[in-house]
Formats: structure tokens, sequence, C-alpha cells
């Protein structure tokens, strides 16, 4: 009875080492495609994924990139200046949220209806 568990056990760990062998090559594809999608979508110029739906018909959209976005941070507190070597991505989610929120509400003082969205990029 012992020998079945021990077979058993061992079966499970070989099933277990294929798993993860596997795994590491389709992320290792992954990375592959994705880096190859990305220089075809440069080379075509073509928009992102998130935008590319919003291309047809008679819809037109803004975008806007952030350039200073650190720099934005920094005016706003002088704790931002450590978090951005720690977090930075968090600090960027926080700061587009921010600016998200000021756009929506100088638009709307304009009398503007406007969908206001961050989209990721790259």
């Amino acid at each position: 009875m012992e020998t079945i568990g021990l077979v058993l056990v061992l079966a499970g760990l070989g099933v277990l080492v294929a798993a993860i062998v596997a795994l590491r090559r389709l992320r290792q594809e992954l990375v592959a495609t994705e880096a190859e999608a990305k220089a075809l979508a440069d080379h075509v110029d073509a928009l992102p994924p998130e935008l590319a739906g919003l291309g047809s018909g008679a819809r037109h959209v803004i975008t806007v990139e952030l350039l200073n976005l650190f720099e934005l941070a920094h005016k706003e507190s002088a704790l931002t200046r450590p978090l951005t070597a720690l977090t930075p991505r968090l600090l960027r989610d926080v700061v587009h949220r921010k600016l998200v929120g000021r756009v929506r509400e100088s638009l709307s003082a304009a009398g503007v209806e406007a969908d206001v969205r961050v989209h990721r990029v790259g």
C-alpha cells in the first residue's frame, strides 16, 4: 500500500514539474508574441487595442499623453518624491485619477458632455 502511495506522489510531482515547464514556455511565447505585435502595430501606426474599436463611424476621439506626470505629482505634495522611487505605478494611477477628475469638472463647467477615461497603452 505504501508503494502505491509513493508512486502516486512521485507521479503527481512529475505532472507538477511538467506543468511548471509548460507554463514557463507559454509565458516566454507570450512575451515574444506581445513584442512582435507591438512592433507590427508601431510599424503600421495602429491604434492601441483599447481605442481600436472607437475608430469606426462618425465619432472623434481626442487623446492626451501626460509627459510630465511625476513633476505634476511633486507639485501636489512633498511626500510624492520618495513614493516615486518606491511605487511609481501607484503614483501614476493616483495622478491620472486626479487629472481625470479635474478634466471632467472643467468640461462640465463649460457645458460639455464627455466620457473621460484613462486607457493603458504599451
